[in-house]
Protein backbone atom coordinates (compact mmCIF):
# COMPACT_ATOMS: atom_id res chain seq x y z
CA UNK A 1 0.00 0.00 0.00
CA UNK A 2 1.31 3.45 -0.78
CA UNK A 3 -1.46 5.94 -0.44
CA UNK A 4 -3.57 6.06 3.40
CA UNK A 5 -6.29 8.81 3.68
CA UNK A 6 -7.25 9.85 6.82
CA UNK A 7 -10.07 11.98 6.58
CA UNK A 8 -10.83 14.19 10.22
CA UNK A 9 -12.58 16.91 11.85
CA UNK A 10 -10.14 16.86 14.65
CA UNK A 11 -11.96 15.42 17.51
CA UNK A 12 -11.00 13.20 20.07
CA UNK A 13 -12.03 9.76 17.63
CA UNK A 14 -10.68 10.81 14.62
CA UNK A 15 -7.68 11.82 16.03
CA UNK A 16 -7.21 8.32 17.54
CA UNK A 17 -7.61 6.75 14.12
CA UNK A 18 -4.92 9.40 12.68
CA UNK A 19 -2.95 7.82 15.08
CA UNK A 20 -3.22 4.19 13.68
CA UNK A 21 -3.18 5.44 10.18
CA UNK A 22 -0.13 7.03 11.01
CA UNK A 23 1.22 3.92 12.57
CA UNK A 24 0.22 2.15 9.35
CA UNK A 25 1.90 3.73 6.92
CA UNK A 26 5.33 4.06 8.81
CA UNK A 27 4.83 0.23 8.96
CA UNK A 28 4.20 -0.04 5.26
CA UNK A 29 6.43 3.15 3.87
CA UNK A 30 3.29 4.74 2.82
CA UNK A 31 2.03 8.23 2.34
CA UNK A 32 -0.82 9.81 4.32
CA UNK A 33 -3.38 12.35 2.67
CA UNK A 34 -5.15 13.75 5.81
CA UNK A 35 -8.46 15.37 4.78
CA UNK A 36 -10.50 17.67 6.21
CA UNK A 37 -13.96 19.01 4.84
CA UNK A 38 -14.49 23.00 5.99
CA UNK A 39 -16.96 25.05 6.31
CA UNK A 40 -16.06 27.37 3.18
CA UNK A 41 -17.86 27.47 -0.37
CA UNK A 42 -17.53 24.68 -2.46
CA UNK A 43 -16.36 27.20 -5.09
CA UNK A 44 -13.56 28.19 -2.88
CA UNK A 45 -10.57 27.04 -4.91
CA UNK A 46 -12.11 28.72 -8.44
CA UNK A 47 -13.53 32.23 -6.43
CA UNK A 48 -10.56 34.63 -7.18
CA UNK A 49 -8.51 37.00 -4.15
CA UNK A 50 -11.38 39.52 -3.68
CA UNK A 51 -13.90 37.27 -3.39
CA UNK A 52 -12.46 34.80 -0.80
CA UNK A 53 -11.42 37.77 1.26
CA UNK A 54 -15.00 38.57 1.72
CA UNK A 55 -15.54 35.27 3.24
CA UNK A 56 -14.13 36.08 6.81
CA UNK A 57 -15.62 32.84 7.71
CA UNK A 58 -13.91 30.66 5.35
CA UNK A 59 -11.02 32.43 5.93
CA UNK A 60 -10.51 31.83 9.28
CA UNK A 61 -11.79 27.58 9.38
CA UNK A 62 -8.80 27.59 6.65
CA UNK A 63 -6.57 29.34 9.41
CA UNK A 64 -7.39 27.14 12.03
CA UNK A 65 -7.22 24.07 9.86
CA UNK A 66 -3.74 24.74 8.02
CA UNK A 67 -2.39 25.23 12.01
CA UNK A 68 -3.60 21.90 12.62
CA UNK A 69 -2.21 20.52 9.64
CA UNK A 70 0.85 21.52 10.72
CA UNK A 71 1.07 20.69 14.64
CA UNK A 72 -0.30 16.93 12.81
CA UNK A 73 3.45 17.39 10.64
CA UNK A 74 5.32 17.93 13.63
CA UNK A 75 3.88 15.82 15.80
CA UNK A 76 4.70 12.83 13.04
CA UNK A 77 8.02 14.12 11.80
CA UNK A 78 8.88 10.46 9.77
CA UNK A 79 5.47 10.41 7.58
CA UNK A 80 4.59 11.67 3.96
CA UNK A 81 1.72 13.70 4.92
CA UNK A 82 0.09 15.53 2.49
CA UNK A 83 -3.21 17.30 3.71
CA UNK A 84 -5.96 18.76 1.88
CA UNK A 85 -9.06 20.93 2.78
CA UNK A 86 -12.18 21.52 0.88
CA UNK A 87 -15.93 22.09 1.28
CA UNK A 88 -18.50 20.59 -0.67
CA UNK A 89 -19.84 17.62 0.21
CA UNK A 90 -17.89 15.41 2.12
CA UNK A 91 -18.39 11.46 0.38
CA UNK A 92 -17.89 13.40 -3.18
CA UNK A 93 -14.45 14.98 -1.88
CA UNK A 94 -13.47 11.61 -0.67
CA UNK A 95 -14.30 9.70 -3.91
CA UNK A 96 -12.35 12.48 -5.87
CA UNK A 97 -9.74 12.18 -3.57
CA UNK A 98 -9.13 8.30 -3.52
CA UNK A 99 -9.18 8.76 -7.26
CA UNK A 100 -6.81 11.36 -8.12
CA UNK A 101 -4.33 10.42 -5.22
CA UNK A 102 -4.73 6.84 -6.11
CA UNK A 103 -5.51 5.94 -2.44
CA UNK A 104 -4.89 2.56 -1.36
CA UNK A 105 -6.83 2.38 2.34
CA UNK A 106 -8.89 4.71 4.20
CA UNK A 107 -8.54 4.71 7.57
CA UNK A 108 -11.25 6.58 10.28
CA UNK A 109 -12.66 6.78 13.55
CA UNK A 110 -16.16 5.81 14.99
CA UNK A 111 -17.76 5.88 18.39
CA UNK A 112 -20.24 3.10 17.05
CA UNK A 113 -23.64 2.08 18.43
CA UNK A 114 -24.65 4.70 21.34
CA UNK A 115 -21.69 6.51 21.00
CA UNK A 116 -21.96 10.42 20.18
CA UNK A 117 -22.81 12.27 17.15
CA UNK A 118 -19.07 14.47 15.96
CA UNK A 119 -18.98 14.99 12.35
CA UNK A 120 -17.05 11.67 11.24
CA UNK A 121 -18.97 9.70 13.59
CA UNK A 122 -21.28 7.16 13.35
CA UNK A 123 -23.52 7.88 9.37
CA UNK A 124 -20.76 9.74 7.72
CA UNK A 125 -18.58 6.66 8.79
CA UNK A 126 -20.91 4.48 7.36
CA UNK A 127 -21.72 6.12 4.78
CA UNK A 128 -18.06 5.99 3.87
CA UNK A 129 -18.11 2.63 4.11
CA UNK A 130 -21.12 2.02 2.01
CA UNK A 131 -19.98 4.16 -0.94
CA UNK A 132 -16.69 4.80 -1.03
CA UNK A 133 -14.99 1.89 -3.36
CA UNK A 134 -11.65 1.46 -1.56
CA UNK A 135 -10.52 -0.68 1.45
CA UNK A 136 -11.56 1.33 4.75
CA UNK A 137 -10.57 0.66 8.12
CA UNK A 138 -12.15 1.14 11.05
CA UNK A 139 -11.13 2.07 14.41
CA UNK A 140 -13.41 2.51 18.06
CA UNK A 141 -10.47 3.28 20.03
CA UNK A 142 -7.08 4.51 19.75
CA UNK A 143 -4.65 1.86 19.23
CA UNK A 144 -1.08 2.28 21.21
CA UNK A 145 0.44 -0.42 19.21
CA UNK A 146 -0.47 -1.70 15.67
CA UNK A 147 -0.85 -5.34 16.04
CA UNK A 148 -2.83 -8.03 14.75
CA UNK A 149 -2.37 -11.33 16.01
CA UNK A 150 -5.13 -12.85 15.52
CA UNK A 151 -7.56 -11.87 12.30
CA UNK A 152 -11.26 -12.97 11.48
CA UNK A 153 -12.13 -12.88 7.62
CA UNK A 154 -15.90 -13.00 6.98
CA UNK A 155 -17.49 -14.10 4.09
CA UNK A 156 -19.44 -16.97 2.18
CA UNK A 157 -16.47 -17.42 0.25
CA UNK A 158 -17.54 -17.77 -3.30
CA UNK A 159 -15.07 -17.46 -6.27
CA UNK A 160 -16.39 -13.91 -6.56
CA UNK A 161 -14.63 -12.95 -3.37
CA UNK A 162 -11.26 -13.72 -4.28
CA UNK A 163 -10.17 -10.52 -5.55
CA UNK A 164 -11.61 -9.39 -2.24
CA UNK A 165 -9.68 -12.01 -0.20
CA UNK A 166 -6.37 -11.42 -1.90
CA UNK A 167 -6.52 -7.70 -1.60
CA UNK A 168 -7.03 -8.53 2.76
CA UNK A 169 -4.10 -10.80 1.91
CA UNK A 170 -1.77 -7.68 0.47
CA UNK A 171 -2.76 -5.72 3.89
CA UNK A 172 -2.52 -8.20 6.72
CA UNK A 173 1.32 -9.29 4.82
CA UNK A 174 2.64 -6.55 7.15
CA UNK A 175 1.29 -8.31 10.26
CA UNK A 176 1.63 -12.14 9.62
CA UNK A 177 -1.07 -12.96 11.61
CA UNK A 178 -3.20 -16.35 12.93
CA UNK A 179 -5.92 -15.67 10.29
CA UNK A 180 -9.20 -17.46 11.07
CA UNK A 181 -11.41 -17.54 7.59
CA UNK A 182 -15.30 -17.75 8.80
CA UNK A 183 -18.15 -18.95 7.93
CA UNK A 184 -21.52 -17.89 9.50
CA UNK A 185 -24.60 -20.36 8.63
CA UNK A 186 -28.40 -19.49 9.75
CA UNK A 187 -31.28 -20.57 9.16
CA UNK A 188 -32.15 -18.72 5.76
CA UNK A 189 -33.63 -20.54 2.80
CA UNK A 190 -30.98 -18.79 0.90
CA UNK A 191 -28.45 -20.56 2.29
CA UNK A 192 -25.59 -22.00 0.43
CA UNK A 193 -25.40 -25.90 0.84
CA UNK A 194 -23.05 -27.24 4.14
CA UNK A 195 -20.77 -29.12 1.66
CA UNK A 196 -20.09 -26.26 -0.77
CA UNK A 197 -18.90 -24.31 2.08
CA UNK A 198 -16.75 -26.87 3.32
CA UNK A 199 -15.03 -27.14 0.02
CA UNK A 200 -15.01 -23.23 -0.53
CA UNK A 201 -12.90 -22.28 2.76
CA UNK A 202 -10.40 -25.63 1.96
CA UNK A 203 -9.80 -23.73 -1.52
CA UNK A 204 -9.26 -20.28 0.48
CA UNK A 205 -6.86 -21.83 2.96
CA UNK A 206 -4.56 -22.78 0.05
CA UNK A 207 -5.13 -19.53 -0.60
CA UNK A 208 -3.47 -18.11 2.53
CA UNK A 209 -0.08 -19.64 2.26
CA UNK A 210 2.26 -18.31 3.84
CA UNK A 211 0.37 -17.41 6.63
CA UNK A 212 -1.29 -19.72 9.59
CA UNK A 213 -5.12 -20.35 8.59
CA UNK A 214 -8.10 -22.03 9.95
CA UNK A 215 -11.31 -22.56 8.96
CA UNK A 216 -14.67 -22.46 10.31
CA UNK A 217 -18.39 -22.66 10.27
CA UNK A 218 -20.39 -20.98 12.81
CA UNK A 219 -24.21 -21.35 13.12
CA UNK A 220 -25.99 -18.14 14.30
CA UNK A 221 -29.32 -16.20 14.33
CA UNK A 222 -27.15 -13.68 12.11
CA UNK A 223 -24.09 -13.17 10.42
CA UNK A 224 -23.98 -10.03 11.93
CA UNK A 225 -24.12 -11.61 15.60
CA UNK A 226 -21.93 -14.57 14.55
CA UNK A 227 -19.17 -12.45 13.36
CA UNK A 228 -19.14 -10.70 16.59
CA UNK A 229 -19.51 -13.41 18.80
CA UNK A 230 -16.77 -15.21 17.06
CA UNK A 231 -14.87 -12.45 17.21
CA UNK A 232 -15.08 -12.38 20.83
CA UNK A 233 -14.31 -16.34 21.31
CA UNK A 234 -11.25 -16.12 20.07
CA UNK A 235 -9.96 -12.91 21.25
CA UNK A 236 -9.86 -11.40 17.66
CA UNK A 237 -7.35 -8.31 17.10
CA UNK A 238 -9.30 -7.15 13.86
CA UNK A 239 -11.91 -8.42 11.49
CA UNK A 240 -12.03 -8.20 7.67
CA UNK A 241 -15.32 -9.01 5.34
CA UNK A 242 -15.49 -8.38 2.06
CA UNK A 243 -17.72 -4.87 1.58
CA UNK A 244 -17.90 -5.25 -2.15
CA UNK A 245 -21.08 -3.92 -4.48
CA UNK A 246 -21.94 -7.65 -5.55
CA UNK A 247 -20.78 -9.40 -1.69
CA UNK A 248 -23.61 -11.96 -1.13
CA UNK A 249 -23.01 -11.66 2.46
CA UNK A 250 -23.89 -7.96 2.21
CA UNK A 251 -27.17 -9.00 0.64
CA UNK A 252 -27.80 -11.76 3.47
CA UNK A 253 -28.07 -9.36 6.19
CA UNK A 254 -31.08 -7.07 6.83
CA UNK A 255 -30.87 -3.46 6.37
CA UNK A 256 -27.12 -1.88 6.25
CA UNK A 257 -25.40 -4.61 7.63
CA UNK A 258 -22.14 -4.36 6.84
CA UNK A 259 -22.24 -0.58 8.75
CA UNK A 260 -23.99 -2.56 11.23
CA UNK A 261 -21.16 -4.95 12.04
CA UNK A 262 -18.68 -1.74 11.64
CA UNK A 263 -21.08 0.12 14.34
CA UNK A 264 -21.23 -2.80 16.66
CA UNK A 265 -17.59 -4.99 16.83
CA UNK A 266 -15.42 -3.69 19.47
CA UNK A 267 -11.90 -4.28 17.51
CA UNK A 268 -11.05 -2.57 13.92
CA UNK A 269 -13.20 -3.46 11.14
CA UNK A 270 -11.72 -3.67 7.62
CA UNK A 271 -14.09 -3.45 4.98
CA UNK A 272 -12.85 -4.46 1.74
CA UNK A 273 -14.06 -3.19 -1.10
CA UNK A 274 -12.40 -2.36 -4.67
CA UNK A 275 -13.26 0.17 -8.35
CA UNK A 276 -16.46 -1.53 -10.18
CA UNK A 277 -14.91 -3.00 -13.21
CA UNK A 278 -15.79 -1.65 -16.57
Amino acid sequence: MKNILIPTDFSACATDALHAGMMLAKHMGARVHVYSRLDIPESWFSMDEAQKAAEKEALQNIHIAEVLFEDIKKQYPDVDIETHYSGGNLIEQIQTLTETKNIDLVVMGSHGAGGKSDYFIGSNTQRVVRLVHRPVLVLKNRLEKLEFKKVVFASDFLESEKKAFLKFKNFIKHFIPEIHLLVVRTASIFEVPYVLHLEALEEYKKLCYPFECKTHIYKDFSVKKGVLTFADEIGADLIAISNHERHPLKRMLAGSNVEALVNHAKVPVLTIDYPPEA
